[in-house]
């Protein structure tokens, strides 16, 4: 009596763990078909892709997903293969209800004789998108600084030697103390460009 309340609780837990990570485990039965397992209802993301699905009945889960269809294919090879492992998908997205995607994480499973097929839900994909895609634009965004930075370099190079030339040349003493107070004022501003960012050896200052 007590290992049939330890069974019972064991696919209690079981269930509450498979609600709790948000997944679908499903078992591919024969001619192909999938019937989920594991839990009582399907998580609500599963149940608005595949709502034409009577709940424990057989699934073509590339109807749902038409996106795994490549997957199905690879799980199929390593089922027929493989008698215990796992082969991890790659993370894929559907669109979702509104403005939200639905990013999706597999893992085939090969285990005592019998095939499984997990699909979950990763967390907080579209803030980690939208994170993302905030740190390529600041990255673009410093990139177009330090690139204009360096089309700085040039232009002081040439009022180096313009000035340069100048001292080179006859200068009365007032025209002296003016180019010698420009070259000071170039030095320092050259100072500053030079303690700013550089691009990388190799990479022009050309924007692309």
């Amino acid at each position: 009596m007590s290992d049939a309340r330890g069974a019972r609780l064991s696919e209690s837990l079981l269930s509450t763990l498979v609600s709790i990570l948000d997944l679908v485990v499903l078992e591919r039965m024969h001619g192909g078909s999938f019937r989920q397992v594991g839990a009582d209802y399907p998580p609500a993301w599963f149940t608005e892709a595949f709502h034409h699905a009577d709940r424990g009945a057989p699934v073509t889960i590339v109807q749902a997903f038409p996106v795994l269809d490549s997957l199905i294919s690879e799980a199929e090879a390593f089922w027929e293969r493989t008698a215990f492992g796992r082969l991890d998908g790659e993370a894929f997205v559907v669109a979702g209800r509104g403005e939200d995607n639905l990013a999706l994480a597999t893992i085939a499973i090969a285990l005592e004789g019998r095939h499984f097929l997990l699909i979950q839900r990763v967390a907080g994909f579209d803030e980690k998108q939208r994170i993302l895609q905030r740190a390529r634009e600041q990255a673009l965004a410093h990139e177009t600084v330090v690139r204009e930075i360096d089309e700085l370099r040039r232009p002081l190079a040439k009022a180096g030697d313009a000035i340069g030339k100048l001292t080179a040349s006859a200068l009365d003493e007032s025209q002296r103390a003016l180019v010698s107070s420009l070259a000071a004022e170039l030095d320092a501003l050259r100072g500053v460009v030079d303690r700013l960012p550089k691009l990388p050896p190799g990479v022009s200052a050309r924007r692309r």
